[in-house]
């Protein structure tokens, strides 16, 4: 089996980095596999997964040159299950301008 590498940019809040150190990057692949583990959209507005003990939150979209771009930070472990992906989030404002506009 032969393996392709593609352009992943990650950023990552201070708290993040210094509770992974020099496994941030590690953190960065588990994000991946859990986006593509649900194999429902590479956009997600908020997802966790756990590290070290710790919940790190996550979103992820695509850019325009076509790379993915994950940016980390401190999570909830009341929101550990839940995932919102970008057409969700998207749909759910686009229902409160609606809203919105009626009154």
């Amino acid at each position: 089996m032969q393996r392709a590498y593609f352009p992943i940019i990650y950023s990552a809040s201070p708290a993040v980095v210094q509770r992974t150190g020099p496994e941030l990057h590690r953190a960065v692949i588990l994000a991946l596999r859990a986006i593509l583990k649900h194999s429902r959209s590479l956009e997600v507005a908020h997802q966790q997964i756990q590290f070290q003990g710790y919940d790190l939150a996550f979103c992820s979209r695509i850019s325009s040159h076509g790379d993915l771009i994950i940016e980390l930070d401190v999570g909830d472990e009341c929101l550990s299950g839940r995932i919102i992906l970008e057409d969700e989030l998207r749909s759910a404002e686009r229902k409160a301008r609606r809203i919105s506009g009626q009154r």
